[in-house]
């Protein structure tokens, strides 16, 4: 239900906020405050409801910059976490780091996090079948960035059917949470560190990502770990909501089965240090959400 609202909200803002049908390609209504940066871009594939932990993880593609095995999460001290609460946390965010493996074709470090996921869902008790290749086939998809992205999708929406049927909502939600966190974290080091200056416009996009992101943790607040992850997500929702962006009507798909939205040319209107307080809360949230591995 909440993702059906969001959609209703999200087509009335572009009922605001598009070009009317008489403007001319790569124009706007939208008169942006000269005192502050406004970025102009083709845009992609935006995301405005999150299903599963890795929706999100084409926000880092073509970047121009190579595989850096530091930015991913270290996996020594993973075995040591019990905790349900914490174990769908880090299952979100194992996704999200193998998608940044299969994406440069690291068949090692894949198969390294993989085992590591089969790991903690065993933990909790998934169901076996989630993970049902053969050796052979699933060496062969570690092999195939292609196939190896088609089986994290797949397992990750078999995740989210058995935490929906067997109403673990509160862990689904984690697990979207790390997921979303370790995306943006990999952003944020790629935009600060690897000087990738779209990035940061990619970052500012996803407001839409987390506002989804934000109405499903706040129906499962009756989860402590969900309740005080809540403070910060809301602290960050502040931030994104001073910035403003607005889409052109040419070009402009809405796709309701992916939960997602394309828009050819974006205006994006933000103080610079609005953009550095996102990335600050970033780097503070994932530090605070994985205490033994940041230690």
């Amino acid at each position: 239900m909440f993702r059906l609202v969001f959609r209703a909200l999200i087509l009335s803002f572009f009922l605001y906020a598009c070009n009317p049908s008489g403007s001319q390609s790569g124009e706007s209504d939208f008169i942006a405050d000269s005192e502050y940066p406004s970025s102009f871009f083709q845009g992609g594939e935006i995301v405005y409801a999150l299903k599963i932990p890795t929706d999100i993880v084409n926000f880092f593609e073509e970047t121009g910059t190579g595989f850096d095995p530091d930015i991913s999460c270290p996996l020594e001290k993973i075995p040591l976490y019990e905790n349900p609460e914490h174990i769908a946390l880090l299952l979100g965010v194992l996704g999200v780091d193998l998608s940044y493996c299969a994406l440069f074709g690291r068949i090692s470090e894949s198969a390294e996090y993989y085992s590591h996921i089969e790991i903690l869902a065993d933990k909790l008790d998934l169901p076996r079948e989630i993970f049902e290749d053969s050796p052979g086939e699933q060496r062969s998809n570690l092999e195939n960035p292609d196939s190896l992205k088609k089986q994290i999708y797949e397992i990750y929406m078999e995740m989210d059917n058995h935490f929906q049927e067997s109403e673990q909502l509160s862990l689904a939600s984690l697990s979207l949470l790390g997921g979303w966190l370790e995306t943006m974290y990999i952003g944020v080091i790629i935009y600060k560190e690897k000087t990738v200056q779209e990035m940061g416009d990619r970052i500012l996009q996803q407001k839409f990502s987390l506002n989804s992101l934000s109405g499903i943790l706040a129906n499962q607040q009756e989860s402590l770990m969900v309740r005080r992850y809540m403070h910060t997500v809301n602290k960050l929702k502040q931030v994104y909501d001073r910035v403003d962006i607005r889409y052109e009507s040419e070009g402009f798909e809405m796709d309701d089965n992916a939960q997602v939205f394309h828009a050819n040319v974006a205006e994006i209107s933000y103080k610079p240090e609005d953009l550095d307080e996102i990335c600050r809360i970033i780097m503070q949230l994932r530090a605070d959400m994985l205490p033994m591995i940041n230690r």
